[in-house]
């Protein structure tokens, strides 16, 4: 990652953990474990990508940016109550190198009341449930209290909609079609449907921080300006390329760069276009072959090196590759438009990292 792009994401950070940290919303939340648990993790960290997208698009159209931090602030406590309950339905233990919520909540209960196992569990999901509920309300609360910083009222209520509407119902089903897919036969699941799961679960937050950082800036409500609507083509381009690029590490990475257990795609049964990709061009042998490596309780690397060359025979991945490369292409199309400043430079650092990465 570029010094400047890295200094830039830093100086993000630090502004989000000032909103937050002062922001007296959690404040009356009880018991005590709920309100920790509801702080957690929008202050725990994370590259906070989310809000530069919405601060730094704000700023490439010319935007006051500082009229865009409480929404900056609030995309980051929305995409913390979707980690919150994806974190509990795919049964993850650890988030940013620390417990995930349910699991804190989970040992506080144990600690506390001594009780056994089973009902600690059951707490610790519960409040975690309840923990996510209300970041969304925080969430709404700190992008409406934008019209202290200066945001038109209208503009403000047409992006709390939105909100409300085009994100709540696209993130959470795309949710639902990724623990949906799973549960069908995985050689039955089509390209269409993967590429709809990705533009839910991701796509639909990106979009909205880039445009909901381009309307402050241009102080406008309509979503069909030339404008917006690259946004949001960004968005889609970008949305879909970071997603691949994380099925293919999820494979073809190095496990300790990479931060995750490999192969966990394969684990879990989830269709990705790089094995429906392999699916479609292997014999039946080789098919036979990959279906037989999915659903293993372990993935040590002599399986994953046997995931990998199927996927390599097949062309797939080679082929995933120039689909990721295409669509990188697309969104810095979309960039180039933009005005010529340092924060469209930053734009473009920032995609570059995300659809180059290794980790």
């Amino acid at each position: 990652m570029k010094t400047v792009l890295q200094d830039a994401l830093r100086q993000v950070a630090s502004e989000i953990i000032a909103v937050l940290s002062d922001d007296p919303f959690p404040a009356a939340v009880y018991p005590e474990c709920l309100c920790s648990a509801v702080r957690s993790y929008p202050v725990r960290g994370g590259k906070r990508i989310r809000p530069a997208l919405v601060l730094w698009t704000c700023g490439a159209l010319g935007g006051d940016v500082r009229k865009a931090l409480n929404a900056a602030a609030a995309v980051e406590i929305y995409h913390s109550w979707t980690l919150v309950h994806d974190d509990i339905i795919d049964e993850d233990e650890v988030r940013r190198g620390l417990p995930t919520t349910h699991v804190e909540l989970a040992s506080h209960a144990a600690a506390a009341y001594k009780r056994d196992k089973k009902a600690c569990d059951k707490f610790g999901c519960d409040m975690a449930i309840l923990a996510g509920d209300i970041q969304q309300a925080w969430a709404i609360d700190l992008l409406l209290r934008s019209t202290e910083l200066g945001c038109d009222p209208a503009l403000v209520m047409e992006l709390v909609r939105r909100l409300q509407s085009t994100v709540n119902r696209g993130l959470i089903s795309g949710e639902a079609l990724d623990v949906e897919l799973p549960m069908r036969e995985l050689n039955k699941v089509t390209r269409a449907e993967v590429i709809k799961t990705i533009v839910g679960k991701t796509v639909c937050l990106l979009q909205f921080c880039l445009q909901t950082g381009g309307a402050i800036a241009l102080g406008s409500t309509d979503f069909n300006r030339p404008e917006l609507k690259n946004l949001a083509d960004y968005a889609n381009a970008m949305g879909i390329a970071f997603q691949l690029r994380d099925d293919y590490l999820g494979i073809f990475g190095d496990f300790k760069t990479f931060g995750k257990p490999l192969a966990s795609d394969f684990q879990e049964g989830k269709p990705t276009l790089l094995f429906l990709d392999a699916m479609e061009h292997l014999p039946e042998a080789g098919q036979k072959e990959l279906l037989a490596l999915t659903g293993l309780p372990e993935y040590p690397m002599e399986t994953v090196r046997k995931i990998r060359a199927l996927l390599r025979d097949s062309g797939a991945a080679d082929r995933l590759l120039k689909e990721i490369s295409g669509y990188t292409d697309q969104a810095l199309v979309c960039l180039n438009a933009l005005p010529d400043n340092s924060y469209r430079q930053l734009l473009i650092d920032l995609t570059a990292y995300m659809l180059d990465r290794e980790v």
